[in-house]
């Protein structure tokens, strides 16, 4: 996943990239037509200078007037390169040496202007801008080329290239580094925040306390949000575990008066209604332990064991006199499961033990690589293992296996063990006894 700092460095790159490349492209465009234009105008005034410096003898014969050109179009490839045809006329510079010159023929008041590749010079090729033109003069129809050597200016302007995306690419990273900075310092203000998330999440306090004002004016609107479906919660959770224990408690009175009225009935009767009412009691009883195991209810609070496990041990110890509970846990572990759905887990698989085992009950937690195993071991009548199977089978309803008695009430526990992904195992022990072994993947 990537976080809001990438995504924000990614934009806005994204953004100059966007911004910046047309622009560079166009100031290198411009550089290099006002370039191009600048040296044909030249080019162009050569051409007139050449056809001023032209001439004709007695003879018919044309010639050029150098003193009137200066010593560039005398110095072998000196850049600078000229040629003037027309019928059986052939006249050209004399720098170009023996290099020929392009045989072009245009018709008068014509002109072209291109670049082509000139002398190899061995150390590097020449890069001619050409222009050329067509004249007539004492009718006779020239055309007249003229050409300069413009790789020393592609080479500078390549270097500029170079020295301009540098010195882009050196802003841009002084610029990401900058808001880098930036972000860390806004992303700092949203510290405390994850701090009381943190202690929120460990337990240490029941709010995000949002109404102070302290957090950042973006994050406000989630913060206070977070309260409100947290105290919701906090009060629905509350609800319903007062409301289920209170249900529990007062049919405890009209059970009794019905187990009344069952001894008015026929000794059939009798018993038939005294099994649906003993099915009663054990529900109720159930859930009235169930809610005293739990306790208060704190929705999204880790498990620290050392805190949690002792309480609830005590508890099963005042409700079971006639059971010895011995337990082996990490000190000072905190399981990152809710607390109420551990305490609910591990009190409903101590409260089966006791109930159906005799004498020593044994809770070991330990901390796996790839999650957490929970296994609580009795010394009592133990399960078939037929049955075992059958309890284990999705959709059965393990606390409701007959009066028997050989239900375990696992159902609520299994429950909680599949929320979270996890599994659990009936293995009968040797000679007697049950272990439940509870394995809960890392969150």
């Amino acid at each position: 996943m990537i976080s809001v700092q990438q995504q924000l460095h990614r934009q806005w790159l994204l953004t100059l990239l966007v911004i910046l490349l047309p622009l560079l492209l166009l100031a290198d465009f411009g550089v290099r037509e006002m370039t191009s234009h600048y040296i044909l105008d030249r080019l162009d005034h050569d051409a007139e200078s050449l056809i001023s410096a032209m001439n004709e003898d007695d003879q018919g014969v044309w010639h050029i007037d150098y003193d009137r050109l200066g010593s560039l179009y005398k110095r072998v490839y000196s850049g600078h390169y000229f040629a003037i045809h027309a019928d059986g006329i052939d006249l050209h510079s004399r720098s170009l040496w023996d290099h020929p010159a392009p045989d072009i023929h245009l018709g008068e008041g014509e002109a072209r202007h291109w670049q082509q590749p000139g002398v190899d010079r061995g150390d590097h090729q020449e890069a001619w801008l050409s222009y050329a033109q067509g004249i007539r003069i004492n009718d006779h129809t020239f055309t007249v080329w003229v050409a300069e050597d413009i790789s020393p200016l592609k080479s500078l302007l390549q270097q500029y290239r170079i020295i301009a995306l540098a010195l882009l690419s050196g802003a841009m990273l002084v610029l990401l580094l900058l808001q880098r900075r930036q972000l860390r310092s806004a992303f700092s203000r949203l510290q405390p925040l994850q701090q009381q998330l943190r202690e929120l999440r460990f337990g240490e306090r029941n709010s995000l306390n949002s109404g102070v004002g302290d957090l950042p004016q973006e994050v406000q609107p989630l913060a206070e949000e977070i309260d409100r479906l947290l105290i919701l919660l906090q009060e629905r959770v509350s609800r319903s575990r007062n409301a289920l224990g209170n249900l529990a408690h007062e049919m405890k009175r009209p059970l009794q008066q019905l187990q009344l009225m069952a001894e008015q009935l026929s000794p059939q009767q009798q018993q038939q209604q005294r099994d649906i009412l003993q099915r009663l009691q054990t529900l109720i009883q159930r859930e009235l332990k169930r809610a005293r195991i739990v306790g208060l209810s704190s929705p999204g609070r880790q498990t620290r064991l050392d805190e949690e496990l002792p309480p609830l041990i005590q508890i099963l110890r005042q409700l079971y006199p006639q059971a010895q509970i011995y337990s082996d846990y990490p000190p000072g572990e905190v399981m990152p499961q809710d607390r109420d759905d551990m305490l609910e887990l591990l009190g409903n698989l101590l409260d089966n033990a006791c109930k159906y085992a005799a004498g020593d009950i044994h809770l070991s937690i330990a901390h796996k690589d790839n999650g957490w195993q929970l296994a609580v071991s009795d010394n009592g009548p133990g399960i078939d293992e037929c049955q075992q199977k059958r309890l284990l089978q999705r959709g059965e309803r393990l606390d409701e296996q007959g009066a028997d008695g050989s239900g375990l009430g696992l159902a609520i526990a299994q429950d909680i063990v599949k929320s979270y992904g996890g599994e659990m195992q009936l293995n009968n022990r040797e000679p007697r006894g049950l272990r439940v072994t509870v394995f809960l993947p890392q969150l």
